[in-house]
């Protein structure tokens, strides 16, 4: 269930590798987001990423302890590799993100875990 709701939130994307996320906590979804451009006029702010817009849609308390799913969708709509980036990473180990679920290039889902 969680990893279609993350494939539809990557079908609002206008990027060419539209990356969708949504974060659950004990059970719900509590954050929804995908890839956006943001006009910041400096070129390499002006995109935000999937995963990272869904924690923002967030409010600190669902944060610590929960899952991220992130999928990321081909122009021809094939599941391809989503594996958050190091400085996402980063971002969700600090804030106390507990596990992550991305999809792989074969239609399969990979599991990050972070110690907290």
């Amino acid at each position: 269930m969680y990893y279609k709701v993350a494939i539809e939130q990557a079908k609002k994307s206008q990027y060419k590798k539209r990356v969708g996320a949504i974060v659950v906590y004990k059970g719900n979804i509590v954050g929804k987001g995908y890839n956006k451009v943001h006009s910041t006029g400096v070129p390499r702010l002006d995109g935000k990423h999937a995963e990272l817009e869904a924690l923002g849609n967030t409010t600190a308390k669902y944060r610590k302890g929960s899952t991220v799913y992130v999928c990321r969708l081909t122009r021809s709509g094939h599941i391809a590799m989503s594996k958050p980036c190091p400085a996402c990473t980063v971002v969700m180990k600090k804030i106390g993100v507990k596990y992550v679920w991305y999809s792989s290039s074969d239609d399969t889902w990979e599991k990050l875990c972070f110690h907290i």
